[in-house]
């Protein structure tokens, strides 16, 4: 009796050809990520960066584990979930971040506001700090103090023109905490100039 191998072989190119990687979904999954990147995610939407990151591990070590399988035994179907997972995943971050660029950029003009005024109640405090014997260094000192701010102030102007409100955001404080120390000095030199 002569045994046919003909639905063996049919069976087994059938499989052969059911367990190809989903290239076309990890391509998709893989240019949603392009774009979070390009969005800025990482930076104004880390918590949702994170979340598709870690799909992507999840996805690259399910492609990796069917890598190792024989042909025959290979299943990419839980890949392409992954790969949907990325790409959701990756699509999340890039509309949040856009909403968190969005929430920064206000921000940032509001502290930017601030960080002028303070800086402007700086000046007024040293032009009427006291005069005399024995402020001079500390007088210098505080309008040194004053010329590096005008600096921060320049800095955080530019990262703000150029859509790095982050930046931004952390010059404007850093200006607004050294004015805020200029005038704190001052007031303090007043009032013991005033108690003396």
């Amino acid at each position: 009796m002569r045994k046919s191998f003909a639905p063996v072989l049919v069976l087994s190119l059938a499989l052969a050809g059911c367990a190809q990687s989903p290239v076309a979904e990890i391509d998709g999954a893989k240019q949603a990520l392009d774009r979070a990147r390009d969005s800025q995610a990482p930076d104004y939407a880390p918590d949702a960066w994170t979340a598709a990151n870690d799909a992507q591990a999840r996805l690259d070590a399910e492609l990796d584990a069917q890598q190792h399988k024989n042909a025959l035994f290979r299943s990419y179907s839980k890949a392409k979930e992954l790969a949907s997972e990325v790409k959701a995943s990756a699509e999340r971050a890039t509309e949040l971040a856009a909403t968190g660029k969005e929430k920064a950029k206000t921000e940032a003009a509001t502290l930017l506001s601030q960080a002028r005024d303070e800086y402007s109640l700086a000046q007024q405090a040293l032009t009427s700090a006291p005069k005399g014997k024995g402020t001079e260094a500390d007088l210098a000192s505080l309008k040194g103090n004053a010329t590096s701010i005008e600096g921060t102030l320049a800095e955080m102007q530019t990262a703000f023109d150029a859509g790095d409100y982050l930046t931004a955001k952390t010059k404007a404080q850093a200006a607004i905490d050294a004015s805020r120390e200029i005038v704190k000095e001052i007031e303090a030199a007043k009032a013991q100039r005033r108690a003396a």
